[in-house]
C-alpha cells in the first residue's frame, strides 16, 4: 500500500542510491609532493625536475636523452605525420624521447633507475600521478610493428601516455614488460604488458 513513509522514503533511497552509484573520480585523496628539486644529466646538461611523492623520487618531465641509435630510441615525427620514418628529436623538448625496453635501460641517468611495476603501484595507490606537479606527459607511443597498426610510426601523441616498468610479466611465454598508460581526459593509470623491441615509451625515473 502507498502511505506517507512510503512517500518519503521510497525517494530519499534513490537519491542515495544514485549519489553512491554516480560518485565522482573527482572525491579521490590526491597525494601532494613533500619535497621537489632539480637535477643535471652531466651527459647533456640537460635538467630535470622532480617531486617526493609515493615515497620516492619521481622525474617530472619524460627522459629525452638521445641514445643516437633507432633501435634504442624513440623514431619521432610530427603527430599527422604518420607514414614517414625519419630519426628525429623535434618533439623532445616537450615530450621527451621515446625507448625501447632495452633503451630506456640504457638511458637512465646514473644515480636514478627505471621505476619498477611496484613503485608505479604505490604511485598510483597514492594518486599522486594525479598531482599537477606530476606533470603527466601524453607523448603516445611508437612502434614498427604493421601487425598491431595499420602502419608505423607514432601513435596518440597528445591523448595517450605510456611509460615503461622494469618488472617483466612472467605469467607470460616470451619476453614481455609491464608499462602503464593513461588517457588525458580520465584519472584511471592503466596497467599493460608488452614486448620490450616492439614497441617505444616514455620514461620517467626514480631514485
Amino acid at each position: 500500500m502507498w502511505n506517507k513513509v512510503t512517500y518519503y522514503i521510497l525517494p530519499a533511497l534513490l537519491c542515495l542510491v544514485c549519489l553512491t552509484g554516480c560518485s565522482s573520480d573527482d572525491d579521490v585523496s590526491i597525494e601532494q609532493p613533500s619535497a621537489q628539486g632539480t637535477f643535471v644529466d652531466t651527459r647533456d646538461g640537460k635538467e630535470y625536475h622532480y617531486i617526493h611523492v609515493g615515497g620516492l623520487d619521481w622525474s617530472v618531465e619524460n627522459l629525452a636523452y638521445d641514445l643516437g641509435n633507432q633501435d634504442l630510441a624513440c623514431v619521432y615525427q610530427n603527430a599527422d605525420d604518420y607514414e614517414k620514418d625519419d630519426y628525429s628529436t623535434a618533439n623532445a623538448a616537450k615530450y621527451g624521447m621515446l625507448y625501447s625496453y632495452e633503451g630506456a635501460m640504457q638511458a637512465v641517468p646514473d644515480g636514478w633507475r627505471l621505476p619498477t611495476d611496484a613503485d608505479w603501484a604505490a604511485l598510483e595507490a597514492s594518486h599522486g600521478y594525479l598531482s599537477e606537479a606530476f606533470n603527466l606527459l601524453y607523448a603516445g607511443y611508437f612502434t614498427k610493428n604493421t601487425a598491431a597498426t595499420a602502419y608505423n610510426g607514432n601513435r596518440f601523441m597528445g591523448s595517450w601516455a605510456y611509460f615503461w616498468t622494469a618488472t617483466a610479466d612472467e605469467s607470460k611465454v616470451g619476453e614481455y614488460y609491464f608499462a602503464r598508460k593513461k588517457f588525458y581526459s580520465t584519472q584511471q593509470m592503466e596497467r599493460l604488458s608488452i614486448a620490450p623491441s616492439a614497441y617505444f615509451l616514455s620514461v620517467r625515473f626514480v631514485r
